[in-house]
């Protein structure tokens, strides 16, 4: 399951780079820059990175204020106290929503439109309170929506337009609204 510490910038740019390098995962200089300047999921992690720092030493405004800026500039609206592992990559940032309480693995890759967030924290929620955990090597595609306090497993693909609403096994597939599991991909 999903570790409980944040990750590091230096591990997003690792796997960033090993996605993107033109020989064994050392882009040039100019080809890193251009990565860095014109790719709104990177710029949305590495800000999430500046102000998660603020909030784990206790600016919370500061944090709050930068969390609205990043969410202005890229379209990625990253609670400060959310926890990403390393690794992670947001292709398409357009839509996304990571609630305060969210665990997020190591190596993640998360697409345009995906919400997790809490259940049980307002009248108009009626479940058990809590947040989504999410495993390492995950896969969320577009319009996949993690609510409540459920657990997706390691090695596993949420697919497209899904309600995940109970937790998901590892090593698997799974689809639909609501969510189940259709194939084990071990």
């Amino acid at each position: 399951m999903a570790k409980t510490k944040s990750g590091s910038l230096i591990g997003d740019i690792r796997r960033l780079f090993s996605k993107y390098g033109t020989i064994k995962g050392k882009p040039s200089f100019w080809g890193a820059l251009r990565i860095l300047l014109v790719k709104p999921g990177v710029q949305a992690l590495i800000f999430y990175r500046f102000y998660h720092k603020l909030f784990r030493i206790r600016l919370g405004l500061i944090s709050e204020i930068c969390s609205r800026i990043n969410f202005f500039l890229t379209g990625a609206e990253i609670d400060p106290g959310s926890e990403i592992g390393s690794g992670c990559r947001i292709w398409h940032p357009s839509g996304v929503v990571i609630g305060r309480g969210v665990k997020i693995g190591e190596n993640v890759s998360i697409f345009s439109n995906v919400v997790l967030g809490g259940l049980g924290h307002s009248i108009f929620h009626h479940g058990k309170p809590g947040y989504p955990e999410i495993g390492n090597n995950v896969n969320l595609y577009t319009n996949t929506t993690i609510l409540g306090p459920v657990k997706i497993g390691n090695n596993t693909t949420i697919g497209a337009h899904s309600l995940v609403l109970e937790s998901i096994p590892g090593g698997c597939l799974a689809v639909g609204n609501p969510a189940k599991v259709i194939k084990e991909i071990n």
